[in-house]
């Protein structure tokens, strides 16, 4: 196998196939749950497997040749599934260059930002600022007018 998982993914993975949850392999490592769904992602990926026991099954046959101990139990839900990247996404990104290419590789994570809270009020400021900035700039001009027309008229220009 051409695949190489890091020390962090051989033991996330080694205990996912004792059937531990998220939470569960979160708490024995002193990580968080999203970080051990980061690495098993990875693992998956690296491995071409979708599921935690897949990966077990494979850890176990390319690493050390003895199977892994997978219990009977129940597999805990995790809060949030890992859930593998299309391959058309991650093509799309490399194809596409720039950060409109990180974006479009989103796919159903991207969300549009909701207009409300603190970006509201960040909109109507700088709206404000504005009005404020174009209503001195045309109160300016009528004064300026008159200051070049009397310069004129006094022999200055």
């Amino acid at each position: 196998m051409s695949f190489k998982l890091t020390p962090r993914e051989l033991e996330i993975v080694r205990l996912a196939g004792e059937r531990l949850g998220d939470k569960e392999i979160a708490q024995r490592l002193g990580l968080s749950p999203r970080t051990v769904q980061n690495h098993l992602h990875r693992a998956y990926e690296k491995l071409g497997v979708s599921d935690r026991l897949q990966a077990a099954r494979r850890l176990s046959d390319s690493y050390s040749g003895e199977p892994l101990p997978l219990s009977d139990l129940p597999i805990s839900t995790p809060v949030e599934p890992v859930i593998a990247a299309p391959s058309a996404a991650v093509a799309d990104r490399k194809t596409r260059s720039g950060l409109y290419g990180w974006y479009a590789a989103l796919d159903g994570w991207r969300r549009p930002r909701k207009l409300g809270g603190s970006l509201l009020w960040l909109v109507i400021g700088w709206a404000l600022v504005w009005l404020i900035f174009i209503m001195v700039g045309v109160s300016l001009v009528h004064p300026v007018l008159e200051a070049l027309n009397r310069m004129r008229w006094l022999g200055l220009m």
